[in-house]
């Protein structure tokens, strides 16, 4: 069977024979039984995937794929950033707690007459005492 057989027989399948290419081919498939029993079989592997094909694959298929991907909500880099350390908040509001906490025990090394916030953020003034304190 040559390659022109085989394309005539896909065409044929398809559909795209002219009417003098129709009747050619019939008259080969007529003398040729090579050619017919081929063209038997590629009949029923057209029919059985014509039978499995999914309900997904109709028309249209590719229009509804892409209807549905514009129809997403475009996901930014801010959102991305707070799904992923949404779960660290709690931790993180903990250790802070704790550093401020514990620096205002500390408060000695500020001085008792600093703010709040210089306090518990350990915002020692940049004096020689605060230096000699701090390297105890």
């Amino acid at each position: 069977m040559t390659d022109s057989y085989r394309s005539q027989m896909l065409r044929a399948l398809a559909g795209e024979l002219t009417a003098h290419e129709r009747a050619a081919f019939e008259r080969a498939l007529a003398t040729d039984d090579a050619l017919r029993a081929e063209w038997e079989r590629l009949q029923k592997v057209s029919g059985l995937l014509q039978e499995s094909r999914t309900d997904s694959f109709r028309p249209f298929f590719a229009a509804r794929v892409a209807q549905r991907i514009k129809s997403q909500r475009e996901e930014s880099l801010t959102d991305a950033l707070v799904w992923l350390f949404r779960p660290l908040a709690p931790v993180a509001l903990v250790v802070v707690a704790f550093l401020a906490l514990s620096n205002w025990n500390e408060r000695e090394l500020v001085g008792d007459d600093a703010s709040f916030l210089a306090a518990i953020f350990a915002a020692v003034p940049a004096t020689a005492e605060a230096a000699y304190a701090m390297d105890k």
